[in-house]
């Protein structure tokens, strides 16, 4: 059985991408809060030839921990 990698670089980028969904779960929120970060500008990203919003794996990490920082656990 062929099993298709995940976060494999897009062919026209020279960095690893996560798709909406996934950088979403990352940060622990929601796809559609997602969209609204990024058309606010609080993280970039660029779109495929389909329209779809690709985020770089260091900037979702990286405001994943800016997250954390912000709200350390109890």
């Amino acid at each position: 059985m062929n099993v298709p990698e995940t976060n494999v670089p897009d062919p026209n980028l020279n960095f690893f991408v996560l798709y909406n969904g996934e950088a979403a779960n990352e940060l622990g929120i929601a796809p559609s809060t997602m969209r609204q970060w990024a058309r606010a500008g609080h993280i970039p990203y660029v779109t495929n030839h389909n329209g779809w919003r690709l985020f770089g794996v260091g900037d979702v990490y990286a405001l994943r921990d800016a997250i954390r920082d912000k709200n350390p656990p109890t």
